[in-house]
């Protein structure tokens, strides 16, 4: 395959971090890929590990990380081919590193990196990630328990009087939408 000059540019500058942007079906896990396996070709020191790529969705980062075991398989045999034993060794190496590579989603990332620091930033290391199913739950409840509230103190009564005009559905949907905008739930 032929690349467009601007997929020949994210695959080749290899002198800093890059963000590929691009609309769906355009060849973005294509190029991360050629970049990756480039990244190792010209740093032959680097272990996968230090190559982090990162993606918004899981099945896009499964993808890119069956793309670059299977060129990693490629390459791989590739150099059983030509006898350039340094060459296997190294392919061989970070084939059979492929399960600790740093490809994932940017959340799983974040976990990563919250749970490696977790004592420095007072987090419990056993936390646990909400689903979108668990987060709605959440919010549900504590929705009801804002409604609740509201409507036994009295500080708080004026407030009440939007669920005397309005339906709490629609509270709840509206305030739904305005958090969905503010902190947007993975899909």
């Amino acid at each position: 395959m032929s690349y467009t000059h601007a997929q020949q540019q994210a695959i080749e500058t290899l002198d800093k971090n890059l963000i590929v942007n691009a609309g769906a079906g355009s060849g973005k896990t294509f190029v991360l890929v050629a970049r990756f396996l480039n990244l190792l070709r010209v740093h032959h020191d680097w272990s996968l590990s230090a190559i982090v790529a990162i993606t918004f969705t899981t099945k896009a980062a499964q993808e890119m990380r069956d793309r670059v075991r299977g060129n990693l398989q490629a390459e791989l045999e590739e150099a059983i081919a030509t006898g350039d034993s340094e060459a296997q060794t190294r392919w061989a190496n970070h084939l059979t590193s492929m399960d600790n590579a740093r490809i994932s989603t940017i959340h799983s990332l974040c976990v990563e990196l919250l749970r490696a620091n977790a004592s420095y930033l007072g987090v419990d290391p056993s936390f646990g990630v909400l689903d979108e199913v668990e987060a709605g739950i959440l919010f549900a409840q504590a929705f009801e328990q804002v409604q609740a509230r509201l409507m036994d103190d009295p500080a708080l009564r004026p407030l009440s009087q939007l669920f005397s005009e309005y339906q709490a559905d629609k509270i709840r949907e509206q305030v739904k939408a305005h958090l969905d905008k503010v902190i947007p739930v993975p899909i």
